[in-house]
C-alpha cells in the first residue's frame, strides 16, 4: 500500500487505492478486517497529491465521486467579471472541506494551498508562462522561497512576505550566482562555476565590477577597473608565486 506513492499518475493511485479496498472487501488481502469496519477506497492525501498534479481535470470529479462519495473533490466558481475564479476543495458527504487550489479564468495563473479548512495556507503558484514559485509560512505570512522556469534556471529567495529578496541563482548549465541586499536591490557577490573556479564581484547593482577570480588550479587573478572593462593587476599563484600586470 505504501507503494501508492510510488506512481507517476496521481489517477491511477486512486484506481489502485479503489482496488485494494475492493479487494480486502473480499477477503482476499492479507488483512482481516473486523466486523463492521469500513475502509474508505480514497484517502485525504491522494486527493491532496491528485488536486496539486498538473494533469489533474475537473472531469474526473465524478468518477472520483462514484469511486467514494464520502470523500471526493468538488468545484465552484467565485468573483465577477475579469476577477472570476475556478476553485478545487475536498468534499466529505455534503461538507465542503479545505480548499485545494484556485485558477485565475482570465489569466491562467493557478494557486495550490495545503492545511486544514479555514487555515488554508499557498504552498505554489503556476504561471501560464511555466514560472512556478513555492511558498512557506503559515496561512496569512506566506513568504517566496523559491522560482523556477522553463529553462532551468532556479531562484532562491529569503525574507518575510513582502520583501523576499534573491539571495542564489542556479543555472542549468551549473552555474551558481550569489547575491546581498535588500529586495530590487540585490547586487551580485559571487558566481561559481561548475569547474570549480569563483568569481567575485563589488558594487551596487546593475554595476557589479569583477575584482577576483579563483581558478580550480589555486590560482588567484584581482581585478581594477569599472564593469566591463576590469583589467588583471595581479595574479598570485597557487605556488605563492606573484606576478603584476599593467
Amino acid at each position: 500500500r505504501s507503494g501508492l506513492a510510488r506512481f507517476k499518475d496521481p489517477l491511477f493511485a486512486v484506481a489502485m487505492q479503489q482496488q485494494l479496498a475492493q479487494r480486502a472487501a473480499r477477503g482476499d488481502g492479507h488483512r482481516t478486517r473486523s466486523k463492521g469496519e469500513q475502509q474508505s477506497p480514497v484517502t485525504e492525501a491522494i486527493l491532496r497529491k491528485y488536486s496539486a498534479d498538473r494533469r489533474a481535470r475537473q472531469e474526473h470529479f465524478p468518477w472520483l465521486e462514484r469511486v467514494s462519495p464520502a470523500l471526493c473533490l468538488s468545484t465552484g466558481i467565485r468573483g465577477l467579471g475579469s476577477r472570476r475564479f475556478e476553485f478545487w476543495r475536498l468534499q466529505r458527504g455534503d461538507e465542503p472541506g479545505a480548499l485545494l487550489r484556485e485558477r485565475s479564468l482570465q489569466r491562467g495563473t493557478i494557486w495550490h494551498f495545503t492545511g486544514e479548512a479555514g487555515a488554508e495556507r499557498q504552498v505554489r503558484t503556476e504561471y501560464a508562462t511555466g514560472e512556478v514559485q513555492l511558498f512557506e509560512g503559515e496561512k496569512g505570512a506566506e513568504r517566496l522561497v523559491r522560482t523556477d522556469f522553463l529553462d532551468g534556471t532556479i531562484k532562491h529567495h529569503e525574507g518575510a512576505r513582502g520583501s523576499e529578496r534573491v539571495v542564489r541563482t542556479a543555472y542549468a548549465d551549473g552555474r551558481l550566482k550569489h547575491f546581498e541586499g535588500e529586495m530590487g536591490a540585490e547586487r551580485k557577490v559571487r558566481t561559481q562555476f561548475p569547474d570549480g573556479g569563483t568569481q567575485y564581484y563589488e558594487g551596487e547593482r546593475g554595476v557589479e565590477r569583477r575584482v577576483r577570480t579563483q581558478f580550480p588550479t589555486g590560482n588567484v587573478q584581482y581585478y581594477e577597473g569599472e564593469q566591463g572593462v576590469e583589467q588583471v593587476v595581479r595574479q598570485v599563484s597557487a605556488n605563492g608565486n606573484v606576478q603584476y600586470y599593467e
